[in-house]
């Protein structure tokens, strides 16, 4: 019998050091600047003398449309930037005529030469990046799978600029970095509005996988309850934009500082704001509540400089009313099977929502109950003994003296 001898098969492909690195560790970096740092350092490897590479993505996030993520040679690490949507107006004409916009709306890649007789400095940027040294600087499109266009750029200070080689190992690169910074956006998208909408401990959670309808734990805390007075005056009589300012202005002045002492805002209800500051082990219950009766504290000297800033525009002065208390809670999903919230319930809830009312008869801007004042330990007013609807006894409710 005669046997067929086969040639040997050839030697694999030595690997590319940014696409096998990419296929190794690219998706289990852990955010998208450290996988922009990653890759920077592999073209580098790969002989590229890449100085600088930016990637500017069009981001949904509440407060920035673009994100800018920028490697520079010799930095240990990732500078970004993330423009506020309320100082977009100021970059506007930058980005009008910038390369970033002429490939977001085409698609095209860029090249400009930026020494010797090639070099066309048609851009902004170009005399910018000519004086720090740059010789040659590419815009490639990075297409993400539902049809944007983002971008990366590279720049170089070698004489020369970049050679065709480098040029083809950039753009392979490229090719092989867009799918997982796909991945990684749609992760950080994913995050932020999970943070937006559910607030940032609940956001993490589900993403964790807390998604069963029911699902949840009991958890000890401190609950912040805000109301703003006369919403359904004004609400009857204000135009609907006006309206929607004026929520945005007064959940700005109140909710701001409960975020900015670890609180979580859950939910708001209307006019009202329900949130949380959790009793763990890093966080005593008289912290818990130092930081809670902080924020109110706080959220009384904004609310008085936004009713200055109303008044100079011949606006009525807002006013409101918050409640603190301590108590267990459930903490998870509630709802149907199809549409969930992941809220605290419990009796304590109820007493600090009922609580509300009497900050308007006892003309107080912030009242606390009976169990918060004994474990803040400060100095508070007695206000009475009272009687909520639903809730057997009656308790004991007190101010803050300097409130």
């Amino acid at each position: 019998m005669t046997v067929a001898l086969l040639d040997p098969a050839p030697p694999p492909a030595a690997a590319h050091p940014v696409t096998d690195w990419l296929i190794r560790k690219g998706l289990t970096r852990g955010s998208t600047a450290s996988l922009i740092h990653g890759v920077s350092l592999r073209i580098v490897e790969a002989g590229v003398p890449l100085w600088r590479l930016n990637f500017m993505v069009q981001t949904l996030h509440p407060q920035s449309s673009a994100a800018l993520y920028r490697w520079t040679e010799g930095e240990d690490k990732i500078w970004t930037f993330q423009p506020p949507r309320a100082e977009m107006a100021q970059y506007a004409s930058r980005f009008q005529n910038s390369p970033f916009k002429v490939v977001f709306e085409t698609g095209v890649e860029i090249r400009r030469r930026l020494e010797g007789p090639e070099a066309v400095l048609d851009f902004p940027i170009l005399p910018d990046l000519v004086a720090e040294g740059a010789t040659d600087y590419a815009v490639f499109p990075v297409r993400f799978s539902d049809g944007q266009v983002n971008a990366i750029t590279c720049a170089t200070r070698r004489t020369g600029g970049f050679s065709e080689h480098d040029m083809a190992t950039l753009r392979r690169a490229i090719r092989a970095l867009t799918g997982p910074l796909e991945v990684m956006q749609m992760r950080e998208l994913s995050r932020t509005l999970l943070d937006t909408y559910l607030g940032h401990n609940a956001g993490g959670r589900v993403l964790d996988g807390v998604i069963d309808r029911g699902a949840g734990e009991v958890i000890r805390a401190v609950i912040w309850y805000c109301d703003l007075r006369n919403f359904t005056g004004m609400s009857e009589t204000l135009p609907m934009e006006s309206m929607i300012r004026l929520l945005n202005d007064y959940f700005g002045a109140v909710g701001a500082p409960v975020h900015e002492v670890g609180g979580e805002i859950l939910k708001f209800v209307g006019d009202a704001i329900l949130a949380i500051f959790p009793i763990t082990d890093g966080c005593s219950a008289a912290e818990a509540c130092a930081r809670a009766l902080g924020a109110a504290t706080a959220a009384q000297g904004r609310m008085k400089q936004l009713n200055t800033e109303r008044a100079a525009q011949g606006w009525p002065a807002l006013d409101f009313g918050i409640t603190l208390h301590v108590g267990d809670v459930i903490y998870g999903n509630i709802g149907t099977p199809d549409r969930l919230d992941f809220t605290v319930i419990g009796p304590a809830v109820n007493l600090v929502t009922r609580m509300e009312d009497l900050t308007k008869t006892l003309k107080q801007p912030v009242l606390v109950s009976d169990l918060f004042a004994e474990l803040a330990g400060g100095d508070f007013a007695p206000m009475g003994s009272h009687r909520f609807q639903g809730i057997p006894e009656p308790r004991a409710i007190f101010a803050p003296r300097a409130a």
